[in-house]
């Protein structure tokens, strides 16, 4: 079985960029990913909105800014598992770790770096017959890649500001937007988010649901709701919820803090060879900002390498590494 340097368990942002500083470091890096793509909340929950909080970018939207980390880790090469999750970490007599998997599949490395968070999380899937045979077609749990929508119709599912966000963010690039809640007002929301909507070109269906879906020719070509409206549409975006699952960080040993792990400024975790960043770790000061995980990942590998050895510098210059590629 081959052995890794550093194995990540987390592909979002935090984890990504980890991965591209241990290629630049030299390490033989893998990293592990339980949804079937990389970027994390940042791309699952923010993909339309602006970020503000990343040096260099004025704003970026966490699409592009989970894609653009995405880049920068491949030009490392590291090896990419997705859609499988890490069920334990056991520290081998050799001192290296064996991760299982819940595929049945064993990962081997000398040292891990957690970076997946407060725990996985699954989007509720949208209760209606017949509706998951269009999931990942033209059903979707998250906007990405607007422009496949322009000019399409296209509704979305929801009764939490989440809903109006994606709404207003497909506004202009669909032909048509329609926004069904089944309550008759959205949860979580601010007056400017109500604003918004009422300014907008957004088709509102308050208390109403979708009954069931209509199709031809293997095609999802619209639905109909609780009242008998039907709504023809291309595409339809469902936000109804998330199932959290618990991290189980403390099965496999590591000490937590109301769900967090607690490190010092090297990221390390009470077991020598494991690493923690991102949202799964806390420390006096902690600043819960996406930023904020790209120093603690450079923290963490740097940490795993003078681990992995001992007269190891103790960080590493881009500049330095790549002056001779320059173009």
């Amino acid at each position: 079985m081959e052995m890794y340097d550093v194995t990540i368990i987390g592909g979002g942002t935090t984890g990504l960029y980890a991965a591209f500083y241990s290629g630049m470091r030299g390490l033989k890096t893998k990293v592990i990913e339980d949804q079937p793509e990389t970027g994390g909340k940042v791309s699952f929950f923010y993909p339309e909105k602006q970020i503000y909080d990343v040096g260099g970018f004025p704003g970026i939207s966490g699409e592009e800014l989970a894609a653009n980390v995405e880049k920068q880790a491949q030009s490392t090469s590291p090896a990419l598992v997705t859609g499988v999750k890490v069920q334990s970490l056991q520290k081998q007599e050799d001192g290296a770790f064996l991760l299982v998997t819940n595929d049945g599949g064993s990962h081997y490395t000398r040292t891990v770096l957690i970076a997946s968070g407060l725990g996985t999380f699954q989007m509720q899937p949208l209760q209606v017959d017949g509706a998951a045979a269009y999931e990942g077609r033209q059903i979707h749990y998250t906007v990405k890649n607007k422009e496949k929508y322009k000019g399409l119709k296209t509704a979305v599912v929801s009764n939490n500001r989440v809903g109006i966000d994606w709404s207003l963010a497909l506004e202009g690039t669909a032909d048509e937007v329609t926004l069904i809640n089944r309550n008759n007002a959205f949860r979580a929301v601010y007056e400017k988010d109500e604003e918004n909507l009422q300014a907008s070109s957004v088709h509102v269906q308050y208390n109403r649901t979708i009954q069931r879906v209509k199709e031809e020719g293997g095609r999802m070509t619209g639905v109909i709701l609780s009242d008998g409206t039907e709504i023809p549409l291309d595409h339809l975006l469902v936000y109804e919820g998330l199932q959290m699952e618990k991290s189980v960080y403390e099965e496999w040993g590591v000490h937590t803090d109301k769900g967090r792990i607690p490190v010092e400024t090297d990221m390390c975790t009470n077991i020598p060879g494991v690493f923690a960043a991102g949202d799964a770790v806390v420390y006096p000061s902690k600043t819960m900002l996406i930023a904020s995980g790209f120093n603690e990942a450079m923290a963490a590998i740097n940490s795993a390498a003078t681990y992995l050895d001992p007269e190891a510098k103790s960080q590493v210059y881009s500049t330095v590494i790549y002056k001779y590629t320059d173009h």
